[in-house]
């Protein structure tokens, strides 16, 4: 990689990343990615007309995506195309039986839409081998040795206050549903909240449809402010009975956006937290809201790593859930998170008052009428 045209990463906290050669490259993946990738496949894709990432993708590798390499391939080119991307850098982490015909296929299917492959690497075992350079004396067959402390990305990463996760493992654990006794205190209070949720319908749909509405999203407003203000204070929310009301209101897509315009810059980590307990122990029928509200929370905060594997379980738990495809987006697109016009509360008041019929969307994104709340009542078909 022609060190005269090395690409300048943009990462979390405006800290630059200067990309000079193979070692540079794979001394950066990981602060890019949020964690260190083992068995996949890493996708660069180069803003035209510059040195900066303008999107990131990253495949697990497996026999099956080996068997549909050039379709994989065709789509990873489209992407990269839609993304406007002048070049493409490839790092793959694993076997060549796995690598190498993902790679080909890249190669083959990104120059019809005029995006050249400008580096393409395997990565194993302390050893890397280029699928660009043709030179023996550079790039030979066993591979070449590297030591990402001969680069200066990892310097200039802790300087800028970059972590990294250790691996995927470690941040699918950090966010994994409660068990044991605990899962059985929230069975039971989920079981509660619904009973509790019925006693409130039946109560008033002699009064119609619109104040069993309007009853809820007030109640579920006035749930969600206590659980934020208490958890500034430090106060995070802990009580099954607590957790499973919170996570059955925020069906309601008022409610979720109550809590999401709450998300603020200044206490990120405060979010990151709150949303974390909820989602780690709501039913999985509920946890598409607060793993939305968690992975945008875990993204503004640089976290992109935290945020991929909070939307890879929110998409198994309701794959068409509005907010969820939303993040993901600006995630996969590789949005920076300052420039995501932020909601606040004062303009969803406005914009959907409580006692109103409208539903707040902050992209404008049609969605379905809000459903009664209950299991898979998001009003986003998840």
């Amino acid at each position: 990689m022609a060190t005269d045209d090395s690409p300048h990463v943009p990462v979390p906290e405006q800290t630059t990343l200067t990309i000079g050669g193979p070692t540079d490259v794979i001394a950066a993946v990981p602060y890019l990615l949020g964690f260190h990738p083992a068995d996949s496949i890493v996708i660069l894709g180069i803003r035209s007309g510059a040195t900066q990432v303008r999107c990131l993708l990253r495949c697990d590798l497996a026999d099956e995506l080996t068997a549909y390499a050039a379709e994989w391939a065709d789509q990873v080119a489209a992407m990269l195309a839609e993304a406007d991307c002048g070049s493409v850098v490839a790092v793959g982490y694993g076997p060549a039986r796995h690598v190498t015909p993902c790679v080909d296929a890249l190669r083959a299917s990104t120059p019809a839409v005029g995006i050249p492959v400008r580096e393409a690497l395997r990565v194993a075992d302390g050893r890397y081998w280029s699928y660009v350079c043709d030179s023996t004396e550079c790039c030979p067959h066993d591979g070449v040795a590297y030591d990402v402390a001969t680069s200066a990305v990892p310097a200039t990463a802790v300087v800028g206050g970059l972590t990294v996760w250790r691996d995927r493992g470690v941040i699918e654990e950090f966010v994994a549903a409660v068990n044991g006794h605990r899962r059985v205190q929230m069975e039971r209070a989920t079981v509660d909240a619904e009973r509790r949720a019925e006693r409130m319908r039946q109560r008033l749909l002699p009064f119609g449809e619109a104040a069993l509405r309007t009853t809820v999203r007030c109640e579920g407003v006035r749930v969600v402010r206590a659980a934020v203000d208490a958890a500034l204070r430090g106060d995070l929310i802990d009580a099954p009975e607590r957790i499973a009301w919170l996570g059955l209101l925020l069906g309601s897509i008022r409610v979720r956006d109550e809590a999401w315009a709450r998300i603020d810059a200044a206490h990120l980590d405060v979010h990151v937290g709150l949303w974390r307990q909820v989602f780690r122990h709501v039913r999985t029928d509920y946890s598409a809201a607060p793993g939305s509200l968690l992975a945008f929370a875990a993204w503004q905060s640089g976290d992109i790593a935290l945020a991929d594997v909070v939307l890879d379980r929110v998409e198994e738990a309701a794959p068409h859930y509005t907010m969820a495809a939303l993040v993901r987006r600006a995630v996969r697109s590789g949005m920076p998170p300052e420039k995501w016009e932020p909601m606040t509360p004062e303009w969803l008041e406005e914009v959907a008052p409580l006692t109103g019929s409208a539903v707040a969307s902050p992209a404008a994104v049609p969605m379905d009428p809000e459903r009664p709340i209950g299991p898979g009542g998001s009003g986003e078909g998840a």
